[in-house]
């Protein structure tokens, strides 16, 4: 009984098991609880931006319509109405779209439309659906066909990405270059751009693809998806935590820069990688080229994959978010997979281990905070439960091969565990982060969650507590009874079995700093401890059922101030436990190993 530290299964489901509770209150569903100690070892953080990083509320504030000229430009007004130059090209955005949009872009066009065209003759509520090419990897346009109720005439509407709209319009390199300058001023101001363009179709043989219409190009449209609020601060706390954060999206390489500009995730020159560069690139060159980038535009579902896989090629700890269908790969593959709950599919929540309630990247870095003190927590339960046992195993041991008179009996350790158990899976549970928790680097993943000098010092402690409860008993046991020699020894290891807990409620901080830490459970169990020691020591039946004998004042006086001697030993300790993990940040920080 006191050799076995039972304690351990206990506290490695309970701790993981309140931890995703933890992360529920964060607004962070886990769906696989090894999550929880991953997440404290990511080094990459890939994101979305739509949504993740931006609000995902889409606004339309600048037109550009005129055709290939595009020498209509415009922002949106506030009030008032839009220019008829500019009616065709909202009117062939909404055709493009679905009746019933659900996506905030389409919601976006169609609001504009009530806006400014509802008594007009561009809205047409009458015509019907005929056809429709979807978006594909080949071509990032989607088209819609329309029956006007014309003999045999339908009118085709595509939007997309501006280069796709130009390659379905065949545009010459002089008027590409027009659109491509106009594409670069929106995207400058961070705008999410779409090309619109417009044909007509005789007869009831469509094309195989779109590149069968003969497409004229309408304009663009740039839309405003703003920064969520509380993006800048999270990423700056990730930087301080040593997580890289890559940003991934679907959009333009200039509109991709801006957001991370405005976000705080890259200042001045942006190193940027779009879709075209990596599928120029082998694996090995790929892994080469993401050692630095943190912005990844016009990016394909199929090519996050490869990401995450060059990514831990290096190996990095990597999380990747997610809400598509073709995102379940790159979130199967990532350490840590993390869903949309919003607008997340229902495959890409099966393959990943998190999912965001509130689609924030704010709750991811939260997650990361709780990730890494579950795993603190965690360690310092465990350093204390072997810290523990050593006294207790040296005490059942050490008098019967010294010949002594027993010290420990079973009762004895079945007491010391109802203070040990609480202490262990509750109270350190409930210990608050560390206060360097997000600024320190994150933890080798390969290190073993308790090993090395962690496993050495947390003997050292135990030793230091044995030593102390064997010189009391050795000091006390010549002048007084055994009984009450034996209650003496009893209430020294208790006393240096609060001393361990309270020694091992921080990591990096001194005792008089984990002392003034809030912790309401933790000051219940010692509480409780202390009534459980006097009752043990007091009570005539307890007394005769422990073989004790009670302890004048003076003797329990002595007994504690021995047990809390061993903090003396347990603050050298400390300093070196303290020591080396500030090395080591420093030798990180200064590119050491």
């Amino acid at each position: 009984m006191a050799m076995l530290p039972e304690e351990y299964p206990v506290v490695l489901t309970v701790f993981p098991a309140l931890g995703a509770r933890r992360l529920s209150k964060e607004g962070v569903l886990t769906r696989r609880i090894t999550a929880i100690e991953t997440l404290g070892a990511t080094t990459v953080l890939c994101s979305d931006k739509t949504g993740t990083l931006t609000e995902n509320r889409m606004t339309v504030t600048h037109l550009v319509a005129g055709g290939v000229a595009v020498n209509e430009r415009l922002e949106v007004p506030v009030g008032g109405a839009l220019p008829e130059s500019v009616h065709p090209l909202v009117e062939a955005v909404i055709l493009a779209s679905v009746v019933d949009p659900f996506d905030p872009m389409e919601k976006a066009f169609h609001q504009l439309g009530q806006r400014f065209l509802a008594n007009t003759e561009h809205l047409h509520r009458d015509w019907r659906l005929v056809q429709t090419y979807a978006l594909s990897p080949a071509l990032r346009a989607m088209s819609h066909v329309w029956s006007s109720g014309s003999a045999g005439v339908q009118t085709v509407a595509a939007k997309g990405a501006p280069e796709a709209v130009v390659d379905l319009c065949h545009l010459g390199d002089r008027d590409r270059g027009r659109v491509e300058a106009a594409v670069d001023e929106l995207a400058a101001k961070g705008l999410r751009v779409l090309g619109v363009a417009r044909a007509r179709f005789e007869g009831q043989t469509w094309p195989a693809d779109e590149h069968g219409f003969d497409f004229e190009f309408v304009g663009l449209l740039g839309l405003a998806d703003p920064v969520r609020a509380e993006v800048p601060a999270a990423l700056a706390e990730c930087r301080a935590a040593g997580i890289r954060v890559v940003m991934i999206t679907g959009d333009y390489p200039a509109t991709a820069r801006a957001i991370a500009r405005q976000a705080g995730l890259a200042d001045g020159d942006v190193d940027l990688l779009t879709g075209d560069e990596i599928a120029a690139l082998d694996d090995d060159g790929l892994r080469d080229r993401l050692a630095a980038v943190k912005v990844c535009a016009r990016i394909s579902p199929d090519q996050k994959l490869r990401i995450v896989q060059a990514l831990k090629a290096r190996g990095e700890v990597v999380a990747m978010t997610g809400d598509g269908v073709n995102d379940a790969p790159a979130l199967r593959a990532a350490h840590v997979g993390v869903a949309m709950g919003h607008r997340g599919t229902d495959v890409a929540r099966e393959s990943s281990s998190l999912v965001l309630v509130d689609d924030n990247f704010a709750s991811i870095v939260r997650a990361v905070r709780v990730g890494r003190r579950v795993f603190d927590n965690l360690r310092k339960a465990m350093s204390y439960i072997l810290a523990v046992h050593v006294p207790i195993a040296g005490m059942a041991l050490l008098p019967v091969l010294l010949g002594w008179a027993p010290l420990l009996f079973p009762m004895h350790i079945a007491l010391l565990e109802l203070i040990i158990d609480p202490a262990c899976s509750v109270a350190f549970e409930n210990e608050p982060a560390e206060r360097d928790v997000m600024h320190r680097p994150p933890r080798d993943a390969a290190a073993p969650l308790f090993g090395g000098a962690t496993l050495w010092l947390a003997l050292l402690q135990g030793t230091g507590v044995l030593v102390v409860v064997l010189l009391a008993y050795g000091w006390v046991s010549p002048r007084i009874p055994e009984s009450e020699a034996r209650a003496f020894a009893f209430a020294t290891l208790v006393t240096g079995n609060l001393a361990l807990i309270l020694s091992n409620r921080s990591g990096t901080g001194s005792l008089w700093v984990a002392l003034r830490t809030p912790n309401a459970i933790l000051w219940w169990v010692i509480g409780g401890a202390l009534v459980l020691l006097c009752a043990a020591l007091y009570l005539p039946w307890a007394v005769e059922l422990l073989r004790f004998a009670p302890l004048p004042a003076h003797e329990l006086a002595a007994a504690f101030g021995l047990g809390l001697v061993s903090v003396v030993w347990f603050e050298a300790i400390r300093r070196i436990r303290i020591r080396r993990p500030a090395s080591r940040q420093a030798a990180l920080r200064s590119g050491g190993d």
